[in-house]
């Protein structure tokens, strides 16, 4: 989250005050919740997405509670677009059964701490792997498991 700082500057005897936390949401970016987001419809794969956040000083959406998850989900119904976003969750271990999902945050990978997963998903395997994590549009947006490199759908950048 971000720290609220506050910088004063005196020119000619008057003083300007403003806070580097309005700064850090400007657009295209809003604030949601305590996070700032790029929600872009622009249709692209799961790895151009990364490195398109990546070009922005972003990473792909975290969404490390609950409460943050619920919060975007209202902002994309309330877009009524029904597309599906890719955000920064991928599956680390096609081995395991279920996979292995972590958010993945400036390089370092967090577990999830929870599943926000639609019925009989994630459903990749090892041979047929599903690595990287979308919001469905057509199912209300929960997650659903998708090939990183050959299906296109919007993204979300946070910062």
């Amino acid at each position: 989250m971000f720290a609220n700082s506050i910088y004063v500057v005196a020119i000619w005897g008057i003083v300007l005050v403003y806070s580097s936390h309005a700064d850090e949401c400007s657009y295209p970016y809003r604030r949601i919740g305590k996070s700032c987001y790029l929600i872009n419809t622009q249709k692209v794969t799961a790895d151009t997405a990364f490195a398109i956040c990546f070009r922005h000083g972003a990473y792909m959406a975290n969404f490390e509670t609950l409460e943050e998850l619920m919060l975007m989900k209202y902002e994309l119904k309330k877009m009524n677009t029904g597309h599906h976003f890719y955000i920064g969750g991928r599956n680390v271990n096609r081995y395991m059964s279920g996979g292995d999902w972590r958010w993945i945050k400036h390089g370092k990978m967090t577990k999830m701490a929870y599943f926000a997963f639609d019925s009989s998903e994630p459903n990749g395997s090892f041979s047929a792997p599903e690595d990287c994590l979308l919001f469905h549009g057509g199912r209300g947006y929960v997650f659903h498991n998708s090939c990183c490199d050959c299906y296109a759908a919007g993204f979300i950048c946070e910062k």
